[in-house]
């Protein structure tokens, strides 16, 4: 039986930047399931974090909204339950939704928090009515520990302990939850299924020697540190620390790739990537040393540039590179779009479905990329900015000085130049603070204080 509609499997990775796979470029990591699944689908190349972190980041890919709007402002806020999401839409529209692992958007209530001889790790539970509307549960709120992690599902507060290596677990729930929708005689009914990695994010649980970057045995040779090329924009000073993080992040890296690999070669088991939307993306990147930075939260392109690639064989072009402008608040409406459901009015993200469907001259939907940042719940990043992200140029306006940039990236793509301060770039800073304030207003947040004051005089012409 055929369906009308396509299924959907979003797969969310944590922490990945652009420039970490080797079909965008990257000299030391071999990436070959993604690096396949671009040559099968749509490869976006300015795809951007409109909120570099986790849980503001999230909020938006669920609910197409930006955090002023959707209330998760900060890191550390948490979802109101009566908000709508993407797992809504899909619900009406006759889907059947299903997640599994990492959520991130609840409260974190300490259930995970038992000792000594019980659970261990972070936060699993997820209350039914703080889990997005999704049907069928398999997450957890967060772990940071890939030995050592717990789910919930149905409705009490029952954890589960994931064996063995949590990347690797995660993948066997979900192939196991569409071997049985396909087994259950479901067919007919398309499926929008969720896989959340916390991969390559830092985490526990694994050797000593590892760090913040545990994996198995058989990925612990991968990538010593002393032969990794880095970037030219990590200082001389930072080269050993980056070199050593670069090496764990890389593993993890090679390790979820693997997964990937095995989750689509499943769909192919089950006959069901023809009519498979895939959807591969990334809550933000990680500087990985350069500009001397270590995570994310920053307005710098190792931060914000993430990937994001779609594949549904016969609709997308396979092999095709798309050049436009995409935000995180752009996915939920675009994979609506895709599948014919009706995109809500309060979402403000972009449906760019017909940008991906149209030939490559259709006039793009996006100028900039509008990015958000404030302190966070827990102490950390403390360096509230808002920033626009245009084909060309990077434009930040802080609170702190230090946090004022402006780069051109057609003539300074390492970003080493920074022209915020400089006299000769005065007229194109006026040109982009106008640029942020538009798009601020667009979205409906009154432009903060320190915006206000240090745009003032912006070029509005």
């Amino acid at each position: 039986m055929s369906q009308a509609r396509p299924n959907v499997l979003w797969i969310v990775a944590d922490q990945l930047r652009f420039h970490a796979l080797g079909v965008n470029g990257d000299p030391n990591v071999a990436t070959p399931a993604i690096d396949a699944l671009a040559g099968q689908g749509v490869r976006c190349t300015n795809s951007y974090s409109n909120y570099p972190v986790c849980m503001p980041f999230r909020a938006s890919l669920m609910t197409g909204q930006y955090p002023h709007v959707n209330g998760v402002m900060r890191h550390g806020d948490f979802l109101d339950p009566s908000r709508r999401t993407v797992a809504h839409e899909f619900a009406d529209a006759g889907y059947r939704t299903s997640y599994v692992g990492k959520w991130h958007l609840a409260p974190e209530s300490g259930a995970a928090m038992v000792s000594p001889g019980g659970w261990a790790g972070q936060d699993f539970w997820v209350h039914p009515r703080l889990r997005g509307g999704f049907q069928d549960w398999f997450g957890f709120n967060i772990s940071n520990n890939y030995y050592e992690t717990y789910i919930c599902s149905g409705e009490k507060v029952r954890p589960r302990r994931l064996e063995g290596y949590q990347t690797d677990a995660l993948t066997d729930i979900s192939i196991a939850y569409l071997s049985d929708r396909a087994a259950s005689g479901a067919a007919g009914q398309p499926w929008f299924h969720v896989i959340s990695y916390e991969s390559p994010h830092p985490g526990s649980g694994g050797e000593p020697n590892e760090g913040l970057y545990p994996v198995t045995e058989q990925y612990r040779s991968l990538h010593p540190p002393a032969g990794l090329e880095l970037r030219p924009n990590v200082p001389p000073a930072h080269e050993p620390t980056a070199r050593q993080q670069l090496a764990g992040y890389y593993r993890l890296i090679a390790n979820l790739d693997d997964n990937i690999g095995r989750l689509l070669a499943h769909l192919d088991d089950l006959d069901q990537t023809g009519e498979t939307l895939v959807v591969l993306l990334s809550d933000h990147g990680e500087m990985g040393g350069s500009h001397g930075l270590r995570n994310k939260q920053v307005p710098f392109e190792e931060s914000l540039h993430v990937p994001l690639i779609l594949r549904w064989p016969g609709r997308l072009k396979a092999g095709a590179g798309c050049d436009d402008l995409f935000s995180g608040v752009d996915i939920g409406p675009t994979t609506l779009g895709l599948c014919g459901v009706p995109v809500p009015a309060e979402h403000q993200g972009f449906d760019q479905s017909a940008t991906l469907l149209a030939p490559p001259d259709a006039a793009p939907l996006r100028d900039a990329v509008l990015v958000q940042w404030e302190d966070t719940r827990y102490g950390f990043g403390d360096h509230p900015y808002r920033a626009v992200r245009t084909r060309r140029h990077t434009h930040v306006v802080a609170r702190d000085d230090t946090f004022c940039l402006t780069f051109d990236h057609e003539v300074d793509p390492y970003e080493l130049n920074n022209l915020y301060w400089r006299d000769d770039a005065t007229a194109l800073r006026r040109k982009l603070d106008a640029v942020l304030l538009e798009s601020l207003w667009r979205v409906g947040e009154e432009p903060p204080p320190y915006v206000l004051a240090r745009t003032a005089g912006a070029d509005e012409s």
